[in-house]
């Protein structure tokens, strides 16, 4: 679950679990923690507060005369949730989700002994090692045809031109339906003023639709900048951001309009341009950085020019 509240609403319905019998059939060892909400914690007999787990324990086994087996070490993954930024309580790093916490806590904070020989990958379970070899070594298979892509885009893209697949994502507030989830997002903050949507930023007036959009926004713009460009006082703090902005000193224009031939530094500014041809934003090809005017123009384009280099 993405949603914090929606994931505590949940987990109520578990109070009826027996955690004496629960608790020592999941820790096993430090490969399995079990995941605690901590954004609450304190001593549940005294109410004394504490900052984190280490507490937590050193308060119980002093103040409570309990006694506590650590020889397993920490068999427990903290998580401070809430709907804002969630920081990590084991190092710096920030999420704006759920899931992307989570993949950061198993990837960072857990011993990874499970090595892929093919590509050294680690993982903490021989069930993460298999789906990463399905996935990343015998590549994605079409449940229709059974023809095979190394990678998940060729894979969808098959889907939607051999077998009329097309994946949709549709406005809960109206008929309207997009390619991507975030898509929907930008529109359900635009057309129907979702607040949820309509993010502002506490240093200037710039409204992003998602927390990770407007992450990125304040760490370019409102951050310590650590990079700084030698032609002009651009700062900003984070990297690729000083590639783009060079592009305008040099005159860097990569993108070309297939109808109108003018070009552009960015994808974004051709994507935008092509509402100026069809009133809508348009698609550009990652191949030749050409942009067409929808997705079925696109999609003829690379068929046509780019249908080997698709499939190497």
């Amino acid at each position: 679950m993405k949603d914090c509240d929606m994931l505590k609403e949940h987990t109520i319905n578990h109070k009826s679990i027996d955690l004496e019998k629960f608790i020592p059939q999941r820790v096993i060892s430090k490969d399995v923690p079990v995941k605690i909400d901590v954004a609450e914690i304190a001593c549940k007999v005294c109410s004394a507060d504490v900052s984190n787990v280490d507490e937590l324990i050193a308060h119980i086994v002093s103040q409570h005369d309990q006694e506590y087996d650590g020889s397993n070490g920490v068999c427990v993954f903290p998580f401070v949730l809430n709907k804002q930024l969630m920081q990590c309580v084991l190092c710096d790093g920030e999420y704006d989700n759920f899931t992307c916490i989570l993949a950061h806590m198993f990837k960072k904070h857990i011993e990874h002994r499970y090595i892929c020989q093919i590509c050294g990958l680690s993982f903490i379970d021989q069930v993460r090692l298999k789906r990463h070899i399905n996935n990343s070594h015998n590549g994605y298979r079409c449940k229709v045809c059974g023809k095979i892509f190394d990678a998940f885009h060729k894979l969808d893209k098959h889907k939607q031109r051999i077998h009329g697949q097309v994946r949709s994502h549709g406005c809960s507030l109206c008929s309207a339906t997009f390619a991507t989830p975030y898509q929907v997002k930008v529109h359900m903050g635009k057309v129907h003023n979702v607040e949820k949507y309509r993010i502002q930023c506490e240093h200037c007036p710039k409204i992003c639709t998602t927390k990770g959009a407007m992450l990125l926004h304040v760490q370019s713009l409102h951050s310590d900048a650590r990079y700084e460009c030698d032609l002009c006082e651009y700062r900003t703090g984070i990297k690729w951001m000083l590639k783009l902005h060079k592009r305008k000193h040099f005159g860097e224009k990569n993108y070309k309009c297939s109808i109108c031939e003018r070009r552009f530094g960015r994808s974004s500014n051709l994507r935008a341009h092509m509402k100026v041809h069809t009133g809508h934003f348009g698609r550009v090809c990652r191949w030749c950085r050409h942009g067409f005017a929808d997705f079925d123009t696109l999609n003829a384009h690379e068929k046509e020019s780019h249908y080997y280099e698709q499939y190497k």
